[in-house]
């Protein structure tokens, strides 16, 4: 209820402030140049001009991230709701009645002296109501607001001396525009980073893991996994719609983000700070994936895309004789293990199984083992999706759906290369070319459906699921310093990844308890990996004509793994408004993940010593009827840590305050508990030897603080600080005892039963000015310190094994700074010009202590990390015409890929300039043509070793062409 003051004494305020607006208007051209200013000087990170700015000029803006109470007279242009209040007797304007923003937001403006007023808010939908004293409160539902206009609503009250409601204006902005989601950014708790599906249209990206990389302080490893601010893995989270995910991976926690096409994706989102409502696995940041929620009106789209690449189209692919389904990426039942293949106990001789009976079995395979080639096809990809909101007997009733389906082909062609010190110069020991042909196809779809029976209820439920199969050929040739000879080496892969994931989610306002708001939601998700019958052989070449079979291991083996992952949970929180304070947040709930990962291995060993004839013969004859028995015997090689049961519990409950009694500044303090169990029993009946590898079960009492403090200097910037305390666990596959081969890195990895949870202190400091719809300027420094890091370190020098431990510590240092603006500035010509950069410079530093065994750095920093990363945008927009254009630029500096050894210096991944240029083009009736081009500089990927290349590869230059049609 507003209260205070005669009315003659309110329209006096009002007027004062009605002249302060007119003083704002005549300095703009003024702020336009310090925009410029400061965009010229931000490499030089020059943010204290903006400051200066502030003090000595007023621009007035009708609402505050924080409290936003000013009256605000009607603008002649901006994206928001505009009009008057006026008595519904007399016309007599009404000053000073109340809006407010209680439901997406807290902005609140009032009429000025003329009943007029302005909601500035990014384009979507909104429900409203108004209030003023001694009168009663109305309702206005389904108001839209559209990009860069405003939508004029005036509203008539009737006295009445018994009738004093609050305002409420519950909204629903579209997340998918860049205007929506800055403007989240500027009211969020949390100081963070965003790109919507606005912003991802005017590139070539095609999925998550491509469109990341354009966020500040972001990288991508592997073109899957993101990491922030130089710390991937364990360290960077991903949420999708607000919880965590499970990897589909069993070697990286990370999620990796090309399961995600970039047509279901509404925004993205990186918390760069914690705040006790999010999980307590927190460093780098956590990324937030938001797909896309069901429109107002009908919205329907089809897509069409197809590419190709310098590299690999209409070239020869290696690729091998698989199942019928491989094109749409999944095994048709070709590779599964046979049904001859004793399921409680190993293929070894035995009791139960004689040397026939192995025989037998060791001829059930599938006897293919070469590569052969095929044409690699241009990419293609087909998508659709239709939308709508209906009113169904008084509620209103959305719905989204999405479906999509791809189809690539590449080849990937490498140089790798091993070092050695020799008279104490560093040089190459061994250089192999690897090439292979990989084909894979994608499946996905998105569900979303949603009642609204009133404007204080809602409820949603939603289904994604992504399907993808990779067939990969491969073939590696050189020389090999162990044999003294050049060898052939053949890999033969398919993997399948599947991704489910469901949730009912309720937001509910309770009135009767002081307009309490209750949200909540359960979920589950089934993620799955499997790798069939992966094939690796391995040949000496004697000559130019003749090779033999090596008999070693890693030659004649057969691979099948499966890691099936079930997760589910769910949560509330209740919000309690407190009246000239705040509000006070209070939530709890629990999520559970089982995982469940098996592998065999198998070899065909050489047994024939009489006649050696056999190994002489080429890949696709050596395993025959014929020679299986007398020359070849199967033997299984499944260790007992090749397989594993596991499960994490993670309950928690938190509470965290949100104070706004000392205006401007907000002050948001929380604490985060959670208890977490976390257990892994290791075996198999099908192990060759009776070794006990041992149990994980431990559980962790963990108190999260947490304080963010967010500064209004004005209306239009801020400043933040923040402090927390978060952790990182071992993820299941670093503590599992399990072996694993790298068939291209020719090395074991193993887990380390013995890890320890790592704690880590954050604090950040940042300043952002948001002057300008889709504009603003930040700059911020962040600073980390873990106690008991995890780091992957090398355990034998001879083969560079790797496994697991927890260093001592470590400390990372950071800046960042942004800017996005446009020409318009310059001069209205050319307002359709816009220009974005970001860029990231990071120190750390990290001390393996009494790990570091034959590491040949103690110190160094830690591992994946890029010194700076930068990227910079430019555009052209003109709506009138529908034309679009997109340059953008994105790099990062060196980082660690591998850790040095036995005197070896550490490896470096090489800096990747990525230049991409999109164009589109409205074509009429609700058509678009869009043309793309990535990687226009045709950069390579390399790693270097002492100033020495170790491994470089060439993607090549890709163009796409896509035709989009849209109601």
């Amino acid at each position: 209820m507003q209260s205070g003051g005669t009315k003659d004494e309110r329209g006096f305020a009002a007027a004062g402030r009605l002249r302060m607006s007119r003083i704002a208007r005549s300095n703009r051209s003024f702020a336009d140049k310090a925009a410029l200013a400061l965009l010229a000087t931000l490499a030089a990170w020059s943010i204290f001009l903006p400051f200066a700015y502030a003090q000595d000029s007023v621009v007035e803006t009708p609402t505050s991230p924080v409290a936003g109470n000013a009256p605000s007279p009607k603008p002649q242009s901006g994206t928001g709701i505009a009009g008057s209040v006026t008595d519904s007797k007399t016309g007599e304007a009404l000053i000073e009645a109340t809006l407010q923003l209680t439901h997406g937001g807290e902005q609140k403006t009032l009429t000025d002296v003329d009943g007029n007023y302005i909601l500035e808010l990014p384009p979507g939908t909104y429900d409203l109501k108004v209030y003023y004293e001694l009168y009663q409160g109305r309702r206005i539902t389904g108001v839209v607001v559209e990009p860069d206009r405003l939508t004029t609503l005036n509203i008539v009250l009737t006295a009445d001396k018994d009738a004093v409601e609050e305002v409420v204006v519950e909204a629903k902005a579209d997340t998918r525009k860049e205007a929506a989601v800055l403007k989240e950014r500027q009211r969020a708790v949390a100081a963070s980073d965003v790109i919507s599906a606005q912003e991802i249209a005017r590139t070539p990206d095609s999925n998550a893991s491509d469109a990341v990389k354009r966020m500040v302080s972001a990288t991508v490893v592997g073109n899957r996994y993101v990491m922030i601010r130089g710390l991937g893995g364990r360290y960077s989270t991903t949420l999708l719609n607000g919880v965590l995910l499970p990897s589909p991976d069993p070697d990286q926690r990370a999620v990796p983000l090309d399961l995600f096409p970039a047509g279901l994706l509404a925004n993205m989102t990186v918390d760069k700070t914690y705040s006790a409502d999010l999980p307590g696995t927190f460093a780098g940041g956590a990324l937030k994936i938001e797909t896309n929620s069901y429109p107002t009106a009908l919205e329907a789209k089809l897509k069409a895309s197809v590419s190709a690449d310098t590299v690999s189209t209409f070239r020869d692919r290696l690729t091998y004789r698989g199942g019928s389904a491989d094109y749409i990426g999944f095994d048709d039942g070709t590779r599964r293990l046979p049904g001859g293949v004793p399921k409680s106990q190993p293929v070894l001789l035995s009791e139960t199984l004689d040397a026939k009976k192995i025989e037998e079995i060791g001829e059930s395979f599938k006897n293919v083992w070469t590569t052969r080639r095929a044409t690699a096809w241009p990419n293609w990809g087909f998508s659709g999706s239709v939308g709508d909101t209906r009113a169904v007997g008084g509620a209103k009733v959305g719905y989204t759906f999405n479906l999509g389906i791809s189809h690539k082909e590449a080849i990937e062609k490498a140089s790798v290369a091993k070092v050695k010190f020799e008279n104490d110069e560093l040089q190459y020991r061994e250089n192999v070319a690897s090439e292979a042909g990989v084909e894979s196809a994608g499946l996905n779809g998105l569900a979303n459906v949603g009642v609204k029976p009133d404007g204080r209820n809602e409820l949603n439920l939603f289904l994604l699921f992504t399907h993808t199969g990779e067939k990969r050929g491969g073939r590696v040739t050189g020389y090999n310093e162990t044999d003294g000879k050049n060898i052939e080496a053949t890999r033969l892969v398919f993997t399948e990844r599947w991704l489910v994931f469901t949730q009912l989610v309720g937001d509910h306002r309770l009135p009767s308890y002081d307009d309490i708001k209750l949200r909540w939601q359960g979920n589950y998700s089934f993620v799955n990996r499997d790798e069939p019958d992966t094939r690796d052989i391995v040949y000496q070449l004697i000559d130019e004509e003749k090779s033999r079979y090596k008999n070693e291991p890693g030659s004649g083996e057969r691979y099948f793994s499966s890691m099936t992952d079930h997760s589910g949970g769910g949560g509330a929180d209740l919000t309690f408004p407190l009246p000239k304070v705040g509000s006070l947040e209070v939530g709890g709930g629990a999520q559970y993940s089982a995982r469940d990962y098996w592998s065999r291995r198998f070899r065909f060993n050489f047994v024939g010593r009489r006649d050696p004839a056999p190994l002489f013969l080429p890949a696709d004859q050596i395993f025959t009827p014929e020679t299986i028995g007398p020359s070849f015997q199967l033997n299984e090689r499944t260790l007992p840590q090749d397989a594993f049961d596991a499960g994490l519990l993670v309950a928690f409950g938190y509470a965290a305050l949100d104070l706004t009694l000392l205006d401007p500044v907000r002050i948001v303090p929380g604490v985060r508990y959670e208890r977490s169990a976390q257990t892994l029993q290791a075996g198999t009946p099908n192990a060759i030897t009776a070794e006990e590898p041992g149990d994980v079960d431990r559980t962790y009492d963990d108190v999260l603080p947490s304080l963010n403090v967010i500064y209004a200097i004005r209306p239009d910037m801020n400043l933040r600080a923040a402090y927390s305390y978060t952790l990182a666990r071992p993820q299941f596959r670093e503590i599992a005892p399990f072996l694993y081969f790298d068939f291209m890195r020719r090395r074991s990895l193993s887990g380390n039963p013995d890890l320890v949870e790592t704690r880590i202190h954050n604090a950040d400091l940042r300043w952002e000015w948001f002057f300008a719809e889709s504009e603003l300027l930040s700059a911020g420094f962040f600073y980390k310190h873990f106690v008991d890091p995890i780091e992957q370190v090398v355990v034998d020098a001879t083969q560079g094994d790797v496994s697991f431990t927890n260093t001592p510590a470590a400390n990372l240092y950071g800046g960042e700074i942004e800017a996005r603006a446009s020409f318009g500035h310059f001069t209205p010509y050319l307002q359709d010009l816009h220009i974005g950069l970001n860029t990231t410079l990071i120190y750390s530093r990290i001390d393996v202590g009494d790990s570091q065994g034959p590491q040949t750095n103690r110190t160094r920093p830690l591992q994946g990390m890029s010194s700076y990363v930068i990227n910079a945008s430019l555009g052209y927009l003109n709506e009138r015409i529908g034309t679009e254009v997109s340059l953008s630029y994105n790099v990062f500096g060196p980082r660690i890929a591998e850790v040095g050894f036995d005197r070896l210096p550490d490896v470096y991944e090489q800096p990747f300039h990525r230049l991409d240029l999109s164009a589109s083009q409205a074509l009429g009736a609700g058509f678009k043509l869009k043309l793309s081009g990535a990687n226009l500089l045709d950069q390579a990927t390399t790693y270097k070793q002492g100033g020495l290349t170790v491994y470089r590869i060439k993607p090549g230059f890709t163009g796409s062409l896509a035709l989009e049609w849209s109601y």
